[in-house]
This record gives structure tokens, C-alpha cells and sequence, in this order.
């Protein structure tokens, strides 16, 4: 890094943790490992706060939602941004937007970006243009639905999310891929799936959006086919599960549906999926769909948003259109039926991930700060 460290405020409202959350927190990890010094600004209680607080990052909380509190909270974060000189103040939902841009903005602050993290259309332009000096997305497919909707192409960056090789992989030896193998096998076991069960596995919040419903419809006739190939859906969140609950035994495959909730360690067990699934209806990024291609199991998607941008499809993954629901069960039928390009795809998917610098933490940082340099050169603030 050439450039002085900067200081930087990230604000987020949500006080869940999801995959927005996990972009933040590996992203803010990452930019401290270069040097940069990194806050965090959220609600009370919000689980990203508590994590990023337990890995000794400052983190400054404030109640966000209602007139009263925006108008406050604007105030504060003026306070807060003077006191501490930030940089660069980045914002994410639209929530801590408005409150943290319009602080920002009123206190100076040199640069103030809004990331969009989203697929979703975009409702008001004002935490995008009005309010912000510069934006950053995920993939290059959001930033082109944000070019539509009016945004200055220039204006829009480009940083996909961080995936971190599994520790537990040694994924810097050369037997990374042996290791691999032997914890696939301690996970099936652990799991209490046999060698000769198939297992195709999920991972996602429970949530309408992320295509679980699909997924079972277009797997239940391979099911009833195939005694010895198994769902595993990781994951929580109500009305979904039960939704999945009940259709699970409508379609007659609750023996082969497996509903495992929130499991800590997800990407561990997904090495001991042969297949990883997810039917999305809408996906900015999928940092999970990197994450599976990091254990060596083949993927199978459905051909949306920023998805196309997360694998190389017909090496590593098999894509269906949205709604096509025998596409979807041709993809998984030939990945069931051919261990042999199961295995090709896997080794394949982990090879690319090993080789593809763009989403290491290193990466990633080096075109966050490409971004934050170039854009307070633009605004007058020269080096930094």
C-alpha cells in the first residue's frame, strides 16, 4: 500500500447477520490487516456490533428508525465524525444512510460512499446520489440495474466479497485436497450419511427470496427415484421452516429432507455435501456459492443476478433459469447421476478459487482502496 492508512467509519443498521453483515465484517477485518484504522457505527445490540466489538474493533452505537432518532442521529454522527477526522464514512442500508451520510456530509467528512449490497430495486435515489459522494457494489450486475436507475457510471465501484480459505483445510499445503477428503468424511460421519448416500446440500437464511421451496419440488421426483439421495437445508427463519416442514411430507420425501437450522461452522459441513444447491430468486453476489467452490463441491443455481459472476458455469456449477423447475431438476439429476463429474466439477470449483484473486482478503482491499484513493483525489483531498 503506497497511500497513508486511512481512517474509516462503517455504518450498518440491520442488528441481524446475515450475508451483509458477513461482507462488512470480513471487509473491515481485511482493511484492518493493511493497516487502515476501522470503526463501526450500529444499533444497540445488533450482533454485527457485538462481533466486530469481541475482535477489538471501536464500535459507536446509536438507535436508528423514526423522525426523532433520524434527526438526532444526524447530529450525532456530525459530533462523532468531527471528533474522530474520519476519512472515509461508508454506509450500507438505507436506514444508517440517511442518518450517517447527511453527518457526514455536515461535518466535511472528505469521502462518503453507499454500498449496495442489494438486488432489490432501488426506491429513492437520495442515499445514492443526493446524499453520498460515490457508490460501491458487489457485482457488476447491481451496478448495472444502479446505472438505469440513474446513477453516473464513473460513480459506481465494483468489490466483490471475501472468501477465506478454510483454516481447517491447510489450504496452503500441497495436501490441501487430501485434507479436504478427510474432513468430508468426518463430516458425513458426524451428519450420519453412509459413503453411498448422496447428499445434496443447502445453505441460506430461510427466507422466501432464497428459492428453498423450489429447490425441494425440483428434487422430490429424484428422490423418490433414488432412496439414497438425501436434502440438507442449513439454515433458519420463520414462516419458512415450517412452510418446509409441510411440504417436505406433502411431496413424500421427509425421510430425505433434512431441516438442520442455524449450525455454526457451515462452511465446514458443507464439504460433506456432494452437491451444493441453491435456488435463488434474487442474489446480488452469493458470497456462499465461493465458499462451496472453496470445499470442492460442484454447484448447482439457478441463473440470476450477480450468481454467473460467483462461478464458472459448465466448470464448476450447472445454472437453470428462474422458474424453470424441470431445468432445475435436470441440472441436479445429472450431478446425482455422475459422481465422476461431481468429482471433475468439485476439484475444478476449488482449483478456480485457489487461483482467482480478485475475492482474497488481499484483493479485495487492494480495490476498496483503489477506489477510496481515486475518489478523494476526484473530490480534492489528493494523496492520502
Amino acid at each position: 500500500m503506497t497511500n497513508k492508512p486511512l481512517k474509516i467509519l462503517h455504518t450498518e443498521a440491520a442488528k441481524g447477520f446475515g450475508g451483509q453483515e458477513i461482507y462488512i465484517y470480513r471487509h473491515m477485518l481485511a482493511m484492518r490487516e493493511r493497516g487502515h484504522d476501522v470503526s463501526l457505527l450500529c444499533q444497540p445490540g445488533a450482533r454485527l456490533g457485538e462481533i466486530a466489538r469481541e475482535a477489538g474493533f471501536t464500535v459507536h452505537a446509536l438507535k436508528m428508525g423514526g423522525l426523532l432518532r433520524l434527526l438526532r442521529g444526524i447530529w450525532s454522527v456530525k459530533r462523532l465524525v468531527r471528533r474522530h477526522t474520519y476519512d472515509v464514512v461508508n454506509t450500507t442500508s438505507r436506514r444508517d444512510a440517511l442518518i450517517a451520510a447527511a453527518g457526514a456530509r455536515l461535518a466535511g467528512a472528505p469521502l462518503v460512499v453507499r454500498s449496495r449490497h442489494l438486488m432489490s430495486p432501488v426506491n429513492s435515489l437520495l442515499t445514492y446520489t443526493g446524499l453520498p459522494h460515490r457508490v460501491l457494489t458487489v457485482s457488476s450486475f447491481v451496478k448495472q440495474l444502479l446505472v438505469h436507475r440513474g446513477i453516473a457510471d464513473d460513480h459506481i465501484g465494483i468489490v466483490p466479497p471475501i472468501a477465506v480459505p478454510p483454516q481447517w483445510s491447510q489450504a496452503g499445503n500441497d495436501d490441501a485436497w487430501q485434507c479436504l477428503q478427510e474432513t468430508r468424511a468426518e463430516v458425513r460421519r458426524e451428519l450420519g450419511f453412509a459413503d453411498d448416500q448422496i447428499v445434496v446440500g443447502c445453505v441460506a437464511v430461510l427466507r422466501e427470496a432464497k428459492g428453498h421451496a423450489d429447490l425441494l419440488r425440483a428434487i422430490a421426483p429424484l428422490c423418490r427415484q433414488q432412496p439414497n439421495l438425501h436434502l440438507v437445508v442449513i439454515g433458519d427463519g420463520q414462516p419458512m421452516l415450517d412452510t418446509l416442514t409441510a411440504l417436505r411430507a406433502n411431496l413424500g420425501i421427509a425421510a430425505q429432507v433434512h431441516l438442520l437450522g442455524y449450525r455454526l461452522g457451515a462452511c465446514r459441513l458443507m464439504t460433506g455435501f456432494d452437491i451444493f444447491a441453491l435456488a435463488s430468486h434474487k442474489e446480488a453476489a452469493g458470497t456462499v456459492f465461493l465458499e462451496a467452490a472453496y470445499v470442492g463441491v460442484p454447484i448447482v443455481a439457478t441463473r440470476v443476478g450477480g450468481v454467473p459472476e460467483m462461478l464458472v458455469e459448465g466448470s464448476n456449477a450447472l445454472l437453470a433459469p428462474l422458474g424453470d423447475q424441470a431445468a432445475l431438476t435436470r441440472a441436479l439429476q445429472t450431478l446425482v447421476e455422475q459422481p465422476e463429474r461431481r468429482r471433475q466439477m468439485g476439484l475444478a470449483g476449488w482449483e478456480w478459487m485457489r487461483g482467482t484473486y480478485r475475492f482474497t482478503p488481499t484483493g479485495h482491499t487492494e480495490t476498496t482502496e483503489y477506489y477510496y484513493h481515486q475518489w478523494l483525489k476526484e473530490l480534492g483531498h489528493g494523496q492520502r
